[in-house]
C-alpha cells in the first residue's frame, strides 16, 4: 500500500498532468469516411480517428483534450459527452445478415443519407414491424459513448419511397408537425364537445342570429373563421355601411393556460401543406364546434363597423354574440353571381342575400380606393392552383384568378384587423404586426440613390415623412424604384409593443380574424375578450414571443421544403421548354425569375468570364447590351433540375 505521502504525490502528479493539457469544447462533425472532427468553439477543427468516432455521433456536444498527432494535426481525445446530438431522427430501415438497422437521414431536403455515417442497431422488440427500405421515425435508445455500440427503436413507419404522399409524410415527420394530445388535452376536448352538443355558449351574448351572415371561402373549406353581413343606410350625411364581421370564438372555451392552448401555441398555426392540412386545433373543434357552419347557431366575437360612403371607418364595436350563417358560399360561386353567370344553386339564393353580396362588392371597391388614397397597398403576387394526382405528385398548375369575391373577404378582414389593432393599442396589450419601413442600416444607400435620381424627401426614418415619400413615389414616373427599395426594408415582425405597420401605412395592425387557424389571433381574442368584459387575460412576456416567431418560421420552412420538393419533380417534365418569366431577384451572377404560366422559380446564371455590371442600389444587372431589372418579363428556357439541391436552372431563350 502507498503511504499518505506517496498518495499525495500521485494526486499532485495527476493534477499537474490535467493542468498541462489543453481542453476545448465543440460539436462532433462527420465525414464521408469513418473519421471525423470536433468543430471547436474557437472555430478550429480537431481530428477524430475512426476508432474514436465509433464512440460518438455527429452533432454530439463534447469536452475534449487536444494534442498534436504524428501528422502535426490537432487531434481530440474525448473527455466527456456533454449533450448527445441525436435523439429523435428520421431514417431508413435496412436489413442485412447481421441484423436490422436504421440509417439516419440528414437535414438536406428529401430522402438522403446523413453525415451520421453509421448504421444503428435495432433490437428485435424495437423494430415496429417495418421492412427493408421503409422510411421511419426512430429514437436513439443507447448512445455509443460507453462501448461503441448504439441502438434505437422505431417510433413510426412513414412508408416506402414510391408510396403515395411520401413527401408530405416525410416533411410532417421531419418537422414533427402532427400533434399528439395528452390525456389532459383529450379530456378538455371531450368536455368542449359536450358543451357544443348542449349548445352551452355562455349567457352574456347578444343574439345576432337574425342578421343575414354568410361565409365566403373555398368550396372545400371546413374550418370557417369568419362570416359577413352588411347593412346599408341612406342618411342626411350620405350613405353609411354597417359591416358585421362574425369571428369564431374559441377563446371563450379554450382558456389561456389550458392544455389545448399550450398545444395551439406550440403549433403556431394551421398548415395547408400540399396534400392535406394540419390543424392548429383538434379537427373536431376547428371543423365542427367552432366553425361557422351554415344553418347552425354558433358563438362568435362580432366586430360591427360603421363606414362612410368613401370607405372610412367612423366607429366600431366588439361584442360577444350568437350568430347563424345563412349560407356557405364559395369564391367562384359569388364571383359568377356578381357577373350574372350564376349556376342554378346561386340563382336560387334569396334576393336579400344577392342584394347584400352586390353591396359588399361595392363596399370592397370603395374600401380598396380608400386604402390606396390613405394607406399603402402592397404589390400583389400572382397565386397558383396546384392539382395533385393520386400519388401525391403535382399533376397540373394554373394561375389563380383573383375575383371580386376574394376582394370582398380581403377588404372585410383588413378592416377588422385594423379595428382590432386600434382596440388592442388602446388597451396596451396584444400581439401586433409591425413594420419599420426602411432599414436604418440601408439609409445611406437609399439617400444616395434618391440623390442620383433627383428625388426630394424628408427623414425616411420618420413615420410621416416615410409615408409621404412612398405615396409621392408611387404616383410619379419613377414608381419603378419601389421594387429595389423594398429590398432595403425589413420583414414585418410580431411585437407585444404597439407600433406602426409602415409596410401597410397603418398606425397599428393586429390580426384577429383567424383564431381557429393562427395562434397570434387566438392570443388577441383573449385580450379583446378581457377588454369587452368577457374574460381574463394574462399578457405573455417577451421570452414567449421568440418561440412564437420561431414556430412560424419552422412552419414556413416546412411548407417551402415540401413545395420545392414537389415542384422540382414536376419541373423535370418541363426541361427544354420555353416560357415567359418575371424577374424576382437580381444578383451579381444572374437573376431569379418565376414562370408566368405555373409559378416555377429558376435562376439564370451567367458565366463568370462574361462581362457584367451590377447596380446594387437599383438592383439591375447589365450583361452586354441588355439590362435586367426587377419585375421585368423575360423569355427563358428550363435548362435543368438538380433534385439533390432542389434547384432549377433557366437560361435566356433568345
Amino acid at each position: 500500500m502507498l503511504d499518505k505521502e506517496s498518495l499525495s504525490r500521485l494526486t499532485q502528479l495527476k493534477t499537474d498532468i490535467q493542468s498541462s493539457k489543453e481542453y476545448g469544447h465543440g460539436i462532433v462533425a462527420g465525414t464521408t469516411g469513418r473519421f471525423g472532427f470536433v468543430r471547436l468553439e474557437d472555430n478550429r477543427d480537431a481530428f477524430l480517428s475512426p476508432e474514436k468516432m465509433q464512440y460518438l455521433i455527429p452533432g454530439d456536444k463534447v469536452k475534449v483534450s487536444l494534442t498534436k498527432n504524428t501528422k502535426d494535426q490537432l487531434e481530440a481525445t474525448i473527455e466527456k459527452l456533454q449533450e448527445q446530438g441525436l435523439t429523435r431522427f428520421l431514417g431508413q430501415y435496412r436489413v442485412t445478415k447481421k441484423g436490422h438497422f436504421v440509417v439516419p437521414l440528414g437535414d438536406t431536403p428529401g430522402l438522403k443519407a446523413s453525415p451520421v455515417g453509421r448504421w444503428i442497431f435495432l433490437p428485435p422488440k424495437a423494430r415496429g414491424r417495418c421492412k427493408e427500405g421503409d422510411f421511419v421515425v426512430a429514437k436513439l435508445t443507447q448512445h455509443p459513448i460507453k462501448d461503441g455500440k448504439a441502438s434505437a427503436k422505431i417510433l413510426e413507419r412513414l412508408g416506402q419511397e414510391n408510396e403515395a404522399y411520401i413527401e408530405r409524410q416525410f416533411i410532417a415527420a421531419k418537422f414533427d408537425l402532427i400533434p399528439r394530445y395528452n390525456e389532459t388535452a383529450q379530456k378538455q376536448l371531450k368536455s368542449l364537445e359536450e358543451l357544443f352538443n348542449k349548445q352551452e355558449f355562455g349567457a352574456k351574448r347578444s343574439d345576432l342570429t337574425a342578421l343575414p351572415f354568410v361565409t365566403i371561402d373555398a368550396a372545400s373549406t371546413r374550418d370557417m373563421d369568419d362570416a359577413l353581413a352588411l347593412e346599408k343606410q341612406e342618411t342626411e350625411n350620405g350613405t353609411r355601411y354597417t359591416l358585421h364581421v362574425a369571428i369564431a370564438d374559441p377563446s371563450h372555451f379554450i382558456t389561456q393556460e389550458s392544455s389545448l392552448a399550450q398545444y395551439a401555441q406550440r403549433a403556431g398555426q394551421s398548415l395547408y401543406l400540399l396534400g392535406g392540412s394540419i390543424s392548429m386545433l383538434p379537427e373536431t373543434l376547428a371543423n365542427n364546434c367552432f366553425s361557422l357552419r351554415a344553418n347552425e347557431k354558433k358563438p362568435a366575437l362580432v366586430c360591427s363597423q360603421v363606414l362612410d360612403e368613401n370607405g372610412k371607418i367612423e366607429s366600431f364595436e366588439f361584442k360577444k354574440a350568437l350568430v347563424e350563417s345563412k349560407h356557405k358560399l364559395s369564391y367562384q360561386g359569388v364571383s359568377a353571381l356578381l357577373k350574372n353567370e350564376a349556376d342554378e344553386e346561386y340563382s336560387a339564393l334569396p334576393d336579400a342575400i344577392k342584394s347584400m353580396l352586390t353591396e359588399l362588392a361595392a363596399l370592397a371597391e370603395v374600401r380598396l380606393k380608400y386604402r390606396h388614397d390613405n394607406y399603402l397597398v402592397g404589390h400583389e403576387q400572382q397565386e397558383f392552383d396546384i392539382q395533385l394526382n393520386k400519388a401525391g405528385k403535382i399533376e397540373a398548375i394554373s394561375p389563380r384568378e383573383k375575383t371580386i369575391a376574394h376582394s370582398i373577404v380581403e377588404e372585410a378582414m383588413l378592416a377588422t384587423n385594423i379595428c382590432g389593432g386600434q382596440l388592442l393599442q388602446q388597451q396596451g396589450h396584444g400581439l401586433f404586426n409591425t413594420h419599420k419601413g426602411f432599414r436604418a442600416d440601408r439609409i445611406g444607400e437609399i439617400n444616395a440613390l434618391l440623390k442620383e435620381e433627383e428625388i426630394e424627401h424628408g427623414d425616411l426614418l420618420n413615420e410621416q415623412d416615410y409615408l409621404t415619400f412612398v405615396h409621392a413615389l408611387l404616383r410619379s414616373d419613377k414608381a419603378h424604384l419601389i421594387s429595389p427599395l423594398r429590398r432595403m426594408m425589413p420583414s414585418s415582425a410580431l411585437s407585444f409593443t404597439p407600433a406602426p405597420h409602415l409596410g401597410m401605412g397603418l398606425p397599428h395592425y393586429a390580426t384577429i380574424t383567424s383564431p381557429i387557424r393562427r395562434f397570434a389571433d387566438l392570443y388577441n381574442h383573449w385580450a379583446i375578450s378581457a377588454a369587452v368584459g368577457a374574460g381574463k387575460f394574462k399578457p405573455f412576456n417577451e421570452s414567449v414571443l421568440e418561440g412564437i416567431q420561431q414556430t412560424q418560421a419552422l412552419a414556413r420552412q416546412a411548407d417551402r421544403e415540401l413545395f420545392q420538393w414537389l415542384i422540382c419533380q414536376y419541373t423535370e417534365s418541363l426541361v427544354g421548354t420555353n416560357g415567359k418569366a418575371k424577374i424576382r431577384i437580381v444578383t451579381q451572377q444572374g437573376f431569379g425569375a418565376r414562370l408566368e404560366s405555373c409559378g416555377v422559380d429558376g435562376f439564370v446564371l451567367f458565366p463568370k468570364k462574361q462581362e457584367k455590371s451590377f447596380d446594387a442600389k437599383r438592383m439591375t444587372l447589365t450583361v452586354g447590351e441588355n439590362t435586367f431589372k426587377l419585375e421585368q418579363l423575360v423569355d427563358v428556357k428550363v435548362e435543368s433540375v438538380d433534385m439533390d439541391k432542389r434547384r432549377i436552372a433557366f437560361s435566356l431563350a433568345n
